[in-house]
Parts: C-alpha cells; sequence; structure tokens
C-alpha cells in the first residue's frame, strides 16, 4: 500500500512540474555570469479600437523586433504567445553586454509565387513552410514598420532589461481569403499606435515564470514580480 501511494505521489508530482513546465516558453540557460537577456512586449490593436490583442504570428505571417546589437548585427528574439493577461512577448538570451537599439518591428510574410519557386528549387512540391523571420528564406519578403525614435538601452552584463510596450495597427491585402501572391502582406498604412519605450511590465511580467531555466535567468531580474 505505501508502495502504491509512495508511487501515486511521484507521478502526480511529474505531472504538476510537466504541466508547468508547459506553460511557460523555451530558453536556453545562462552560458556564463555575465550573460543578459531582453524583454518586450507587441499588441496588435483590435479592428473596432476597443483594445489589444497578440499579433498572428504562423508560417505565412509574422512580426517580430528590429533590435540592432553592439555591432550592428540584427538579434533574433524568440516569440511567446499564449501567456495569460498580455499579448506577445519576445525575448533574446544570453546576450553580451553593450548598447542596443530597438528601431522598429518586421511584418515577415511569404509570397507565394516565389514559395512556388523555392519548392521546384528544391524539388519539394510538399514543403511547408516555418516561423522564421530571421532566416531571410528567399519566399519571405520583410516590411520594417520604424518606431519615430529608436529606442536605446545600455544592457549591463548578468542582467534583464525591458525595452518596452508597443502595439502595432494593421490590415492584410486578403489574409487567408485571398488569392494572390501578397494577400498575407500589411497594407500601407501599418502604424505603431503604442510606444512605451523602457516600460518594465513585461520584465515584472515574466519574473514569475518558474521552470529551471527561467529560474536562473528569473535570479538577475532586478524588477519587482507583479
Amino acid at each position: 500500500m505505501k508502495r502504491i501511494t509512495l508511487l501515486a505521489i511521484t507521478l502526480l508530482y511529474i505531472g504538476v512540474n510537466f504541466s508547468t513546465a508547459q506553460l511557460f516558453p523555451r530558453v536556453d540557460n545562462p552560458t556564463s555570469d555575465d550573460m543578459s537577456l531582453l524583454v518586450l512586449h507587441l499588441a496588435s490593436e483590435k479592428a473596432d479600437g476597443s483594445g489589444y490583442e497578440i499579433v498572428i504570428n504562423n508560417n505565412a505571417t509574422g512580426w517580430t523586433p528590429v533590435v540592432e546589437g553592439p555591432n550592428g548585427e540584427i538579434i533574433p528574439f524568440r516569440k511567446y504567445d499564449s501567456a495569460a493577461d498580455v499579448n506577445s512577448i519576445f525575448y533574446s538570451e544570453n546576450l553580451i553586454q553593450g548598447e542596443y537599439t530597438l528601431v522598429g518591428f518586421y511584418h515577415v510574410y511569404v509570397d507565394y509565387g516565389k514559395l512556388e519557386e523555392y519548392k521546384k528549387e528544391i524539388n519539394n512540391p510538399n514543403f511547408i513552410m516555418s516561423y522564421e523571420p530571421y532566416a531571410n528564406k528567399p519566399y519571405h519578403i520583410k516590411q520594417l514598420v520604424k518606431l519615430e525614435e529608436p529606442v536605446k538601452i545600455n544592457l549591463e552584463a548578468g542582467t534583464i532589461k525591458s525595452l518596452g510596450n508597443y502595439a502595432v495597427k494593421y490590415e492584410w491585402i486578403a489574409g487567408g481569403f485571398g488569392s494572390t501572391d501578397d494577400r498575407w502582406k500589411a497594407k500601407d498604412d501599418v502604424k505603431i499606435v503604442l510606444s512605451e519605450p523602457l516600460d518594465d511590465y513585461i520584465a515584472r511580467y515574466i519574473k514569475t515564470w518558474r521552470t529551471r531555466s527561467w529560474k536562473l535567468w528569473n535570479a538577475r531580474n532586478s524588477y519587482e514580480p507583479l
């Protein structure tokens, strides 16, 4: 009986911890004491102007920050669209200290004509594209939506810093209901409708994330948790 009870408790413990892990996104462990992390929040204004929602990030259309690193390189960010009470979270870990500049945001969409050419080139008619905004695929088109003023931050060693809170307003040419090659293109009147540079809300939000890897990062997070 004791063995059965112990087994049940062990399985429950594993199940709870596994379920908890699924609530938070993947992050690599810090590679050294000097490595840091940047995070920001991005939303899309609802069509009726009543509030904000996640930006759509899938294999045909996606958003991502354009952040220049200390050497002028574009820094890749991961995305997380499944958080409660917030919209789209973007973060990048294991960054060296130095000055980082948020220039704006890329809207990356697939051009279906270029996609068909790519399928022929690789001889794979069943190829399925992925969300890869930094991969520079030949069938991707990047639309850069710039901030009025770039946001600069001096990232110190061994820290977590927030680049702020932002929102965009946009419409696709036609989206999933269209048939043209550029149906996922954002119309030319796309704009940033909310800009709160360096706002710390999202850094405070992620401090509640408690997987093993996030605990290691949040030990460097000096913001007060929500």
